[in-house]
């Protein structure tokens, strides 16, 4: 890659219930567009359904990279708790259903035709090539059902922090350093040191944060509510604040970008390593791939583990 460092900025949209999320994300590609800055955009099916009505917006995300985000992000079951079968296989066929269907987000069953078909349809002029599972909270038989269906990009796993590594046909990408932007000192300082350390920095921002107090998906946390409901929002002066310290990042990436500091355009080209782990490793990807479905859903997984040592078997460093 050379001297020149590469940054990528994207986020995760997916909040299909409060509404001000649409808001949010059109007033973030506005931002985007206004200084010429492209990004990785991460879409849920079911985000991917609501969105279908917006035209514009969608007109606009065509100006960036499109991933995918999973089928139904929080509704239950979650990955780790549909693909937690003892059977690989079973994990994976399990996998492929569901992240081709509309997940009904009361009873959480598959449907009808949906997840990443939508997302395909919508931009039927670009490849859905990346994916990032929801709280970067991946399983391997579920990754692998999505390499069947066009995923050669995976941006959930913490095997590596500064470069891509690649195995089995897949890309893995550095692990995000912040999914949250408040515009302080302590930020950008984080921004400025990864930066300097790494060959590849990546952020992962969330748009419905910038209008809602809180995730929007807590209404999931106990199990799938009998309705859907909304979550508080943040206070007018406070949404417009966030959105001036998420303007004036922009406009301190731009400037980094101009002075040739680092290359900001998504691209999949980027050289990538050969995977080589060790089992110690390995139970530490496992570990913090599950802290999301156990922290948030209090999830304990029986035998996704024994699916890591699985998947990763032929890049153990013997």
């Amino acid at each position: 890659m050379g001297k020149i460092r590469h940054f990528l900025l994207t986020f995760d949209v997916e909040d299909f219930i409060n509404s001000n999320a649409i808001y949010a994300l059109q007033r973030i590609l506005e931002i985007l567009q206004k200084y010429d800055l492209k990004a990785i955009f991460f879409i849920t099916g079911l985000m991917a359904e609501k969105l279908s009505t917006h035209d514009q917006i969608i007109d606009m995300l065509k100006n960036h990279e499109v991933g995918y985000h999973s089928s139904s992000h929080s509704v239950r079951p979650i990955i780790p708790e549909f693909t937690d079968l003892k059977s690989y296989k079973k994990a994976f066929e399990t996998s492929l259903q569901r992240e081709t269907s509309h997940i009904n987000p009361i009873t959480g069953k598959a449907e009808k035709e949906g997840g990443i078909y939508i997302l395909q349809d919508l931009f039927s002029s670009k490849k859905i090539r990346a994916f990032r599972a929801p709280g970067t909270c991946w399983t391997p038989p579920h990754l692998e059902a999505l390499k069947s269906l066009g995923i050669k990009y995976d941006f959930s796993t913490n095997l590596t922090y500064s470069e891509p590594v690649s195995y089995k046909g897949l890309i893995f990408y550095p692990y995000t350093i912040t999914q949250q932007w408040n515009g302080t000192t302590y930020n950008y300082e984080c921004l400025l040191s990864s930066i300097l350390r790494h060959k590849l920095t990546i952020f992962d921002l969330h748009p419905t944060l910038l209008v809602n107090k809180i995730e929007w998906d807590s209404i999931y946390y106990k199990g799938n509510p009998k309705k859907l409901t909304t979550v508080p929002k943040r206070p007018k002066k406070e949404t417009q604040q966030l959105f001036k310290s998420f303007e004036l990042l922009i406009k301190r990436i731009n400037f980094l970008r101009k002075i040739k500091l680092i290359e900001t355009n998504p691209s999949f080209n980027v050289p990538s390593k050969k995977l080589s782990v060790s089992r110690e490793r390995i139970n530490e990807c496992y570990e913090k791939s599950m802290q999301w479905a156990i922290n948030r859903f209090n999830y304990h997984p029986k035998f996704i583990k024994n699916h890591f040592h699985e998947f990763f078997q032929d890049a153990i460093i013997r």
